[in-house]
């Protein structure tokens, strides 16, 4: 039976509502099942440009205001301010070194009394320290966009719980091989982030910290935000919420190698993100092993 054009109108406009990325630029969504590599690409070139000299981040993003690093910590990152499109970008960089994040993975949880919440103890301390010199710097009146690898992912999704509590504007955001940071509960808590993680299919970092005794009283690490898992060639997973808890046993300590530490390069998620730019194709969770090789270097 032929339908109205008129008729269908309401259909395909409540579907364009359900939107992840826009192709062009930022972050504005588009239907959960086509996710726009051109868009995540935006935000890994800034996420691999931190991890450069103060020179060359300049040259590649000439809106960059400031460039460094608090006092109280060795986290670098850097903010642009886009007048044209009323938004700031606040890019933290993190580690890529495999051991450094194995060894932030081992500390405890702490409660944040500001986010009321239980969040891992380094990467808190981090995070306060970049807030309290970062929030000065911002317009409140722009929108905030952020990203960053490693711990720098970590901390960015962290600064887009306070910058939420404090009224700010936070904008769809996109990190890279972050490790977890809370409980359940913290993971309710902060549930309308507009985040997306994006993890390498190899990557063991994202499983951190694992599974332990003092964990499983205070509650089991894990994920917020919606999750996009990078495969072989034009080939990903998209999950709406990482409901899926992969295995982190004891042995999972012990079996780490280079395998890990190749999967976890920011020169790695920036490589497979290109690749799927002119193509890209969903597959299901449960079938991701027939995508995935083990990496190179």
């Amino acid at each position: 039976m032929n339908r109205s054009p008129l008729l269908l109108l309401p259909l395909l406009v409540l579907l364009a509502g359900f939107a992840l990325f826009m192709v062009q630029s930022p972050p504005t969504p588009e239907q959960p099942d086509s996710v726009s590599f051109s868009t995540i690409d935006w935000y890994a070139g800034r996420a691999r440009i931190a991890y450069h000299a103060e020179a060359e981040i300049r040259a590649h993003y000439p809106e960059t205001v400031y460039v460094g690093s608090p006092d109280s910590t060795d986290v670098l990152y850097f903010l642009e301010l886009d007048h044209d499109n009323r938004r700031q970008v606040v890019t933290v960089r993190g580690t890529d070194n495999l051991e450094n994040a194995l060894q932030d993975a081992e500390y405890l949880r702490a409660e944040d009394s500001t986010l009321g919440i239980a969040v891992h103890r380094g990467f808190d301390s981090d995070t306060r320290a970049i807030y309290a010199d970062l929030k000065p710097r911002l317009n409140p009146d722009y929108e905030v966009l952020l990203t960053g690898h490693s711990l720098g992912a970590a901390v960015s999704t962290l600064l887009m719980m306070y910058l939420q509590q404090d009224g700010f504007q936070v904008g769809r955001s996109v990190n890279f091989g972050q490790p977890k940071l809370t409980n359940e509960a913290g993971a309710q808590a902060f549930a309308s982030l507009p985040l997306v993680r994006v993890v390498d299919g190899k990557d063991v970092v994202p499983l951190l910290p694992a599974d332990t005794l003092l964990d499983s009283i205070g509650g089991m690490y894990t994920h917020l935000g919606r999750e996009v898992i990078l495969l072989d060639g034009p080939y990903y997973v998209y999950l709406d919420r990482a409901e899926v808890q992969r295995d982190s046993k004891g042995s999972f300590w012990r079996d780490l190698g280079e395998e890990s530490l190749a999967a976890h390069k920011i020169d790695r998620y920036v490589a497979r993100v290109e690749s799927k730019i002119s193509g890209s194709r969903q597959v299901a969770f449960d079938a991701r092993e027939q995508y995935l090789q083990s990496p190179e270097g």
